[in-house]
């Protein structure tokens, strides 16, 4: 009896033995499954973590070609605004560098960016220095002129590929370097200005300090800026071109008839509205039509260009020659009173007179006659002043040619003009 008894207790206690071995397992297996979970937290904690870096990068990258495509407009807009290359690259490279700096600002880089431009001489093959903001051309290495292939910027313009240096002073893949354009050491970044395959110049930044890190996105926002101002280069020209054409005749390169009246009534406007003096010089050729007759056209569109090449040497800078039609030239002389303008006229006609055409192997001589009228003296409105001058012609032709008359009112209608020493 007392064994059965023992046997039931043993039995008891193992039962106890079991089931807290049960516990344990239990424990042990939550133990493990907590551990497990833990695990599986932290490793989704760096996975979130991973995903929320990659997130905030790409935002921030999104935020610069944002920023970037912002700035690319603003350029844009400013470049669209004006007619003129030289307005055009003046304004746009100032928005081109005050964009960038704003760019870098954004991302808490303080930098400094200076440059210029460079257009291509075709004539020479040089890049030659137009414009500037920040450093001037005599501070260059080159002193303003670059052979194509030569230094960074001539390697730039033969390739047509954006060039990007972090380190300008540690450059060693560029051959041809010219003398430090800095003293300090800076990014140098180089935009070629295309229209199509073709070259028209250069951009030039200089990014101090070095170091500038660029996306991938720069060089192609670069490269759309330098197309579109290449393309805005290309048009500016064009529109020269016409203007050049309606506004100056084709074979001496002096403003034409029409242009000549346009000015003329802009200069007598302003000397009557501001009391100032206005003097106008009407010159003929003598005995043009016998030379054309003897020499052809060909030597008498030569001579043509010749004197009005020499009429545009010999007047200031103020001054406005034009060709008035067939062998007729005039000179607007504006803030000039009349003893000045005889001046003028009578280097005029020496200077022709002394000029030496070569014709057929041989030297001929031309001479022109040259009629002169002034306001406020010799006429009230515009047509008064031409028909002036024209009459003062017509009395120096019927007086011999080869000399200078000016317009006197009354009834000796003319006055030939000498002056002491002249030949």
């Amino acid at each position: 009896m007392k064994d059965h008894e023992k046997d039931k207790n043993l039995t008891k206690k193992d039962r106890e033995i079991n089931s807290l071995k049960l516990e344990l397992e239990e424990v042990k297996s939550l133990t493990e499954i907590n551990e497990k979970l833990l695990l599986t937290s932290i490793k989704e904690q760096e996975r979130l973590l991973n995903e929320l870096s990659k997130r905030s990068e790409m935002i921030l990258k999104r935020g610069l070609e944002i920023r970037e495509l912002k700035a690319f407009n603003e350029i844009i807009a400013v470049a669209s605004k004006h007619l003129s290359i030289k307005d055009i690259l003046k304004y746009s490279l100032k928005a081109i560098i005050r964009s960038l700096e704003s760019l870098e600002e954004a991302v808490g880089r303080e930098v400094k960016i200076s440059g210029g431009i460079f257009l291509i001489d075709e004539a020479t093959e040089e890049l030659v220095h137009f414009t500037s903001s920040g450093i001037s051309p005599e501070a260059l290495g080159c002193r303003g002129r670059v052979a194509l292939g030569q230094c960074i910027c001539g390697l730039v313009a033969q390739s047509g590929e954006v060039d990007i240096i972090p380190y300008c002073r540690a450059e060693t893949h560029h051959g041809g370097m010219l003398p430090a354009c800095k003293e300090e050491d800076h990014a140098h970044v180089s935009i070629p200005l295309k229209s199509g395959d073709k070259v028209l110049g250069l951009i030039y930044l200089y990014f101090v300090p070095p170091g500038y890190l660029h996306l991938a996105s720069d060089v192609s926002i670069f490269s759309s800026i330098g197309n579109y101002l290449g393309l805005r280069i290309e048009k500016a020209r064009l529109y020269e071109k016409v203007q050049e054409l309606a506004t100056h005749d084709g074979l001496t390169g002096l403003y034409n008839y029409r242009e000549f009246h346009n000015r003329l009534e802009h200069e007598f406007l302003r000397a009557k509205r501001y009391t100032k003096t206005l003097s106008l010089l009407m010159t003929d050729i003598d005995h043009f039509k016998r030379f054309n007759d003897t020499y052809g056209h060909m030597a008498g569109d030569e001579a043509l260009r010749t004197i009005g090449r020499l009429i545009k040497n010999l007047v200031r800078s103020v001054d406005i020659p034009a060709r008035y039609g067939g062998e007729e030239f005039v000179v607007i002389l504006p803030d000039t009173p009349l003893k000045q303008a005889e001046l003028v006229a009578e280097r005029l006609r020496s200077s022709v007179a002394c000029h030496p055409f070569f014709v057929e192997g041989k030297t001929v001589s031309l001479t022109i006659s040259i009629g002169i009228a002034s306001f406020p003296e010799d006429a009230d409105t515009k047509d008064g002043l031409i028909k002036a001058a024209d009459r003062a012609l017509y009395c120096a032709k019927n007086g011999g040619r080869n000399r200078v008359y000016r317009f006197m009112r009354g009834k000796n209608p003319c006055n030939r003009v000498t002056i002491p020493g002249a030949d």
